[in-house]
Parts: C-alpha cells; sequence; structure tokens
C-alpha cells in the first residue's frame, strides 16, 4: 500500500459512473461532496449485491503530506474501535495516481443535521435514544486515548432498524478525520489554529488552544447538540466566525426552560455543566453525564453486574495481582463456617481453591443409623402388604422393630426408642377413598374470549373488520398515513414507531412497508412484507409497483 511522503497532486480523471476501482470496487452515484473529498456509492464486484460508500480525496491543489495521514487515520481509527455505533470502515488503499480512499459501509437512513431542519425539536424520548447511542460511541473512542474534535449533528446518522418487532434507530458517528489521538506523534497541531465546525466548539478550542484539547473537549460539543435537539436551536449562533466565537468564549447561552419549558430540570441541569465554560467544571467524562442526564448509566461490556460479582468464579488475574476493594464482600464462602476474627481474604500466593480447601470443615454427622432405619421401615411396609393380601392369616396386632430387650439389673441401660407400625383397624375390609375424591372434577366455566385472541368457538371476522387497537395508535397511525401522503417519511416513521411501543399492529406493517417502498428500500420493503395482514396486502402491493418494487 503507498504511502503518501511528498504533495501528491489530485487524480487526474474524475471518478465516474462505472469506474472500478482496485478491480474490486464498482462506482455509482455521488452521496455527497466537500471541500476535501467527496463519496460514492459502490458496488462490490466479487460480492453480488452488497454496496459499499467510497470516501475519496479531491480538490484542484495539491495534497500535503499532513492531509493524506490525517485521511488515514481517519480509516485506521474507525477500524480500531469497531464499535457498533461508529461507522465500519472495511478497506483503505489508494488509486493508481496515490490518490487515496476509504472504503465504508453503506447506511440507509438520514442525518441528525436534516432531521433537526424538518422536525427542529424532538421528543425527549428520541433525545434519550440518540444521546446514549452517541455516548457509547464517545465513550469507546476516549477509552482507547480518541478525542473526535468536530461533533456536531452533520456527523450523526440515523439508520433505521427493526428487532422484535419493534422498530427503532441506531445512531452511527462519523468523521474522525481531524481526531486526536492522546498518545500520537504522527501530525503535530499547532497553537492558535481553528480544528472543528466553530458553532458547537468548547471555549479551549475556540481559542487554538489544541494542546488542551482532550474529552473534555467533545463532552462540550455533547452538550451543544442535545441543547440543540430539545431547543430546535443550537446554543451559539452569529454571522461570523469572531462574533461565534466570542459568544462561545464569554456568554452563556440563552436559557433552556425558555425555549423547551417542558423540559426537566435535571435534564436542564445536565446540559449547562456539560456547556460549561471550563473544563474542570464539566463531567469528568461522557458516562457521568449520560447517568446524569437520562437517569440510567451506559452499559459497556468491561462493566460487571453486581450480581455478577456475587457469585464464586475462579479468578482471571494471577495470583500476585491485588484484589480490588469492592470485591471483598463478596468473598465465596462454599463449605466455609464464618469465625470471628478470622482474615477471610486470599493469601497472596496460591489460586483461591487452595485457600478454600485449607479452612476447617464441620464434623460430618454419620449417615448409616439413617439408613437402616429407612431399610428396616421398608421391610415393615412389605410384611403388612402381605398379611393383608391373605385373608386367612390375621396379622399382628403390632410389629415392633428393635424390641428392647430386658436389662439387666446391674447394668441398666436405657433402651433406643421402639420404631412400631400399626396396622389398620379393619383389615378385612379395606378404607375406601371418599367419594368426592375419585370423582372427576368439574370443568372450570369456559372464560369469554378476548377480541385479540381467536378461540375454538368464535366466529371469524368477516374481511375487512377493522383491527381493534387503542386510541392513541389508532391516532399515531392515521398520522403516520397523513404524513406517507405528503411524502414525509420520517414524520410516518416516527408516529409508526410510537404506535409500536404501545401496540404491534398489522396495520403499522402495512404502513412501514409503504415507507421503505417510497424510499425505494428494497430489502426493509421486503422485510416488513412478510407481517403486513392478508387483507392489506393487495393495496402495499398495488401501491409498492409505482416505485417499482415487485413484492
Amino acid at each position: 500500500m503507498q504511502k503518501p511522503t511528498e504533495p501528491t497532486s489530485a487524480q487526474s480523471e474524475p471518478l465516474t459512473t462505472g469506474r472500478v476501482l482496485r478491480s474490486t470496487y464498482e462506482i455509482g452515484t455521488v452521496l455527497g461532496k466537500g471541500g476535501m473529498g467527496a463519496v460514492f456509492l459502490a458496488r462490490h464486484l466479487r460480492l453480488p449485491g452488497k454496496q459499499v460508500a467510497i470516501k475519496v480525496l479531491h480538490g484542484a491543489e495539491a495534497l500535503s503530506e499532513e492531509v493524506a495521514v490525517r485521511f488515514r487515520r481517519e480509516a485506521e481509527i474507525a477500524s480500531r474501535l469497531g464499535h457498533p455505533n461508529i461507522v465500519e470502515v472495511l478497506d483503505f488503499d489508494t488509486l493508481e495516481d496515490g490518490t487515496p480512499f476509504m472504503v465504508m459501509e453503506y447506511l440507509r437512513g438520514e442525518g441528525l443535521s436534516r432531521r433537526l431542519r424538518k422536525q427542529k425539536q424532538l421528543p425527549l424520548d428520541e433525545v434519550f435514544s440518540i444521546t446514549r447511542q452517541m455516548g457509547a460511541a464517545l465513550q469507546a473512542a476516549h477509552r482507547a486515548g480518541v478525542v473526535h474534535r468536530d461533533l456536531k449533528p452533520g456527523n450523526v446518522f440515523l439508520v433505521p432498524t427493526e428487532a422484535g418487532g419493534v422498530v427503532g434507530e441506531r445512531v452511527k458517528l462519523l468523521d474522525f478525520g481531524i481526531s486526536k489521538l492522546v498518545d500520537a506523534r504522527t501530525v503535530m497541531t499547532l497553537d492558535s489554529v481553528l480544528m472543528g465546525t466553530p458553532q458547537y466548539m468548547a471555549p479551549e478550542q475556540a481559542m487554538g488552544h489544541n494542546s488542551n484539547v482532550d474529552a473534555r473537549t467533545d463532552l462540550f460539543a455533547f452538550g451543544c447538540i442535545v441543547y440543540e435537539m430539545l431547543a430546535g436551536r443550537p446554543p451559539y449562533s452569529g454571522d461570523n466566525v469572531a462574533e461565534l466565537i466570542y459568544q462561545i468564549v464569554h456568554l452563556e447561552p440563552p436559557p433552556l426552560l425558555s425555549l423547551a419549558p417542558g423540559t426537566p430540570p435535571h435534564v436542564v441541569a445536565a446540559i449547562s455543566r456539560a456547556m460549561a465554560k471550563k473544563p474542570e467544571d464539566r463531567y469528568p467524562d461522557v458516562g457521568a453525564f449520560i447517568l446524569e442526564l437520562t437517569g440510567s448509566p451506559l452499559q459497556t461490556l468491561a462493566e460487571v453486574k453486581p450480581e455478577q460479582r456475587s457469585r464464586p468464579t475462579t479468578p482471571t488475574a494471577p495470583p500476585s495481582a491485588p484484589r480490588p476493594p469492592d470485591r471483598e464482600e463478596h468473598i465465596p464462602t462454599v463449605g466455609m463456617r464464618p469465625h470471628a476474627g478470622r482474615d477471610t481474604s486470599p493469601p497472596p500466593s496460591g489460586p483461591q481453591t487452595e485457600s478454600l480447601a485449607a479452612q476447617p470443615l464441620a464434623p460430618a454427622r454419620p449417615k448409616w443409623p439413617v439408613a437402616v432405619a429407612v431399610g428396616m421401615a421398608v421391610i415393615i411396609a412389605f410384611a403388612v402388604a402381605f398379611f393383608w393380601k391373605r385373608p386367612d392369616v390375621t396379622p399382628p396386632a403390632a410389629v415392633v422393630v428393635n424390641p428392647p430387650a430386658q436389662p439387666r439389673p446391674s447394668t441398666p441401660v436405657t433402651p433406643p426408642p421402639a420404631v412400631v407400625v400399626a396396622p389398620p383397624e379393619d383389615v378385612k375390609k379395606p378404607v375406601e377413598p371418599e367419594p368426592q375424591q375419585t370423582q372427576p372434577t368439574e370443568p372450570e366455566e369456559p372464560r369469554q374470549p378476548t377480541t385479540d385472541l381467536p378461540t375454538a368457538n368464535a366466529k371469524p371476522k368477516p374481511r375487512g373488520t377493522p383491527e381493534s387497537m387503542p386510541d392513541s395508535v389508532r391516532e399515531d397511525l392515521v398520522a403516520a398515513q397523513k404524513a406517507l401522503d405528503a411524502s414525509n417519511t420520517a414524520e410516518a416513521l416516527r408516529h409508526i414507531r410510537r404506535s409500536q411501543r404501545t401496540k404491534i399492529t398489522g396495520l403499522s406493517f402495512s404502513l412501514l412497508t409503504r415507507v421503505y417502498c417510497q424510499q425505494h428500500d428494497l430489502a426493509n420493503a421486503r422485510a416488513q412484507w412478510t407481517r403486513v395482514p392478508a387483507t392489506e396486502r393487495p393495496r402495499v402491493r398495488q401501491y409498492c409497483s409505482q416505485y417499482d418494487i415487485d413484492l
């Protein structure tokens, strides 16, 4: 793989539809353009049906070595993090003339910036869902020593998903092109150089103090995004960059409650602290911000749930490793009894199982008397049953096990208690069971069938009968239909998701299929088609045919 060591000119011929890169990727349409490059939709030639997004640097001026290194580092960072809420980078290579390009997963959905332009203010539950997923991605990046430095709604992408019949969204964090590696020495950024988008810069970043940029800088931009999702406008705005920077450094944004009066007080307080002017006044990390904002902590693979800590497990750390202090109250006590004043912590050397075996065990009681008693009881039971079956034999009045012997006068011994099994009073006439116990119980009166579940005696609903659903669900589906008629698919999806949180209905899947048909999303349309009721299918099939989608 060629690594540029000196300024490289942009590609001599522009990428056009049908051009094949490295005998693998066939270029399709343009997905977006920027000042430094463009993103194309491409087709993988060796994997039929697989589509990817290819980001290529371009420009009239020569590409400096620093720009090329930053571009390559973006691919390395995204691949290194490997988080489900960070866009996946599949490949990195160069064109024949040395121009670098990056191959990424192709995302279907819309950017958060576009969502905010259409809806302005987002509902609180939707804000929490987006915020928690962004927080999970940022927490993974910060723990890997990566600071994004360019957080903004344009770098947050929303991908529609479905799990268990409920439609949701997965957040994907994009563009780590100017990210800062805390331990990196590949690119030295000078102070007094603005790196990022001014509208979402932290004060230290806006003043060009790049050496002071850390995870708390991302936290400030994160707070600005959450503010905008609730208020419907960015916290800072100006006619030029100088005015914008002055506001960020010296002024406070408009009070959030004046723009979103229904915002809970704890949410306002959390956003205000995340956007503090001084880094030391902000939250120490993203996880603390999410906990204060939403009321529940982020769950990561590295965290251990409390119930898992209390289970006795084999230690995976070396024997000499110090034990965390929060594990002292969860020491396994299998086979041990607590002793006052005893140190229950394991010794500094040797596995923990050895220290358990070394503890004294309580003396075990012999079990043979119990076994003898059980055996004799079985023999007595067989004997009694034998006498009962013989009508000509009168059973003894009592069967005595281990009868006490007459003690000698000189050596008085207390005899053990005798086990006596007495026969029933009337042997020849066994006791008949009570009639009410042998008769079958009366069957319970059948319950009235519900309107949602069919029964064997229930008559089938006539074709075209409206589906039963709560009024709130019906209102959401009516609103979704109106939004779909107005070609506002994002609004339609929002109402459908909200209806499915209350009740999953066949009509919701009928609307979902039509939404995806209008978006020309064949894969998702066919996925929803399997759950569309038979009564709705002719209408849905006719609707999708106008978008060249055959179901």
